[in-house]
């Protein structure tokens, strides 16, 4: 099998075409003709995922973050591509495009988050889909929220602050959200979930009187990736596909 095949049926599950313009999304290491014997998923290519790789016998990585984002001025042994080329592997990243596909990032948190959360099953999409808001069959406060949160996405830590309204209409945004706040305000949302808040947004939700929930970056969009080990498992029955053992939160907390 070769990399074309898999990067074929991963424009049909989360078309590249439809990634922001600012995005690097697609084959960004490798040949189209590249043979691929296994294919290991995970959210981040971390020089210790490429190593694992190269353990494992695969030679495609499947990644949501892209190993290229920001201009390559220099390639040494420390960056993850350089092992990626050392062991003449290949890399597919679908960013943008996996966050809005049906059954991509913010899907997939959705169906995580509607048992705990007590969620209605249709919701409003935020900014083109990279983002929900959906009501709640039940009242919470911010305090409850967090609590559910936590033990839902499996977070070490979920920073927050409460608003001055109960919460029964939450709007959550995979990654780093904070820039979509005023939008899940304009839809009504009593609380908004997503990760990476910077300190004026903060501000912003406490003005605004909205509940703001920090579950970290990595805990929100991780389950993707579970979802396309189950989807990739079932489309090519024949290749190996692996859940990246090196796919961990970076972040450590002491309390």
């Amino acid at each position: 099998m070769q990399v074309k095949e898999i990067y074929n049926w991963l424009d049909a599950y989360a078309p590249f075409a439809g990634q922001e313009r600012w995005d690097n999304s697609g084959l960004l290491v490798g040949s189209m003709e590249q043979e691929v014997h296994g294919i290991l998923l995970t959210l981040d290519i971390s020089s210790d995922a490429v190593e694992e790789a190269a353990r494992k016998h695969c030679d495609l990585l499947l990644a949501h973050h892209p190993v290229i984002f920001d201009p390559l001025r220099q390639l040494t042994p420390t960056h993850p591509v350089y092992g990626l080329v050392q062991h003449g592997m290949a890399a597919i990243c679908s960013h943008t495009p996996l966050d809005r596909a049906a059954e991509g990032v913010n899907n997939t948190l959705l169906e995580l988050l509607r048992p705990a959360l007590e969620l209605e099953e249709s919701g409003q999409m935020l900014e083109e889909g990279f983002g929900m808001a959906v009501n709640s069959h039940r009242c919470w406060d911010a305090a409850q929220l967090a609590v559910a949160l936590k033990q839902c996405l499996d977070c070490t830590v979920v920073r927050y602050a409460a608003g001055n309204m109960p919460i029964r209409r939450i709007g959550f945004a995979c990654g780093s959200g904070g820039s979509m706040l005023e939008e899940a305000i304009g839809a009504g949302c009593d609380a908004f979930i997503t990760g990476d808040v910077k300190h004026d947004r903060w501000y912003a939700a406490r003005s605004a009187g909205i509940a703001l929930f920090d579950c970290g970056h990595y805990h929100l969009e991780v389950p993707v990736m579970r979802r396309l080990e189950q989807a990739m498992g079932q489309a090519f029955p024949e290749l190996p596909v692996f859940y990246a053992e090196t796919n961990r939160d970076p972040v450590q907390y002491q309390f």
